[in-house]
């Protein structure tokens, strides 16, 4: 099933085309097929499985914001950057900004806020952080929107799965264990179908190969992301046994 967006500033058919291509990139690097997130699913991870992604997540939660901040100081479009600043503002602010709902959870699973503040990155991550960094930084506004709606566009989906499997499997049903999940899983609808929207009307023909290959490569690095931690989680088992 590809992705649905609750609202597209999209009057043409020529815009939803475009849209369609890269919802159905999205749909085939699906985060929800990776063997990582199978095994979340299926209840096979250990807590301290989640303790090493939770800690390694981290660092793209933190700064995401100033990815954020990127594509808002490169865009030129007014209506485009209040949409941006209204995804920021979620992230950002108050006591209960995004950040702090991840060390909340980092929290619930047993983990020190300072030793996943001071967590080693594993090269994968640090490769995600960078990908982030040099679209957001250096592309177009629109390649760095595309680089948003290759992962808010999941979201939903992925939290209500994590809900599902903390809950299911690992007793996890406490406020702080669940709610940085249940916050993303309505929000992110918002978010991007505030990024499509804005994506299918300012993105020109001749601009369409640079945020197709931006999403791509987004993708691309959120299954390497995941790829590391698959990997650090088989490691320490082999290392415990």
């Amino acid at each position: 099933m590809g992705f649905k967006p609750i609202f597209i500033r999209s009057e043409t058919l020529e815009d939803q085309s475009f849209l369609n291509k890269l919802d159905q990139r999205i749909e085939n690097k699906s985060l929800l097929n990776h063997p990582y997130y199978q095994a979340w699913k299926a209840g096979e991870l250990t807590l301290d499985d989640l303790k090493v992604y939770a800690a390694q997540y981290y660092f793209f939660e933190a700064n995401f914001p100033r990815y954020l901040s990127a594509i808002h100081t490169q865009c030129a479009d007014r209506d485009v950057r209040q949409n941006i600043l209204e995804n920021l503002w979620d992230e950002e602010h108050g006591p209960e900004n995004h950040r702090q709902l991840w060390l909340d959870f980092c929290a619930a699973l047993g983990s020190d806020e300072q030793a996943v503040v001071d967590a080693e990155v594993l090269p994968t991550t640090e490769a995600l952080l960078d990908t982030y960094s040099m679209i957001t930084n250096e592309g177009s506004f629109q390649e760095g929107l595309a680089a948003m709606y290759a992962y808010e566009a999941q979201v939903p989906k992925v939290a209500l799965e994590k809900i599902r499997g903390l809950q299911e499997f690992y007793g996890l049903n406490s406020e702080e264990s669940v709610k940085f999940f249940e916050v993303h899983s309505t929000l992110d609808e918002e978010h991007s179908a505030r990024e499509a929207g804005d994506l299918a009307l300012s993105t020109q023909p001749n601009q369409e190969a640079g945020v197709e290959a931006a999403l791509e490569s987004a993708l691309d690095a959120w299954w390497g992301f995941l790829d590391g931690v698959e990997e650090e989680r088989h490691a320490i088992k082999q290392t415990v046994s």
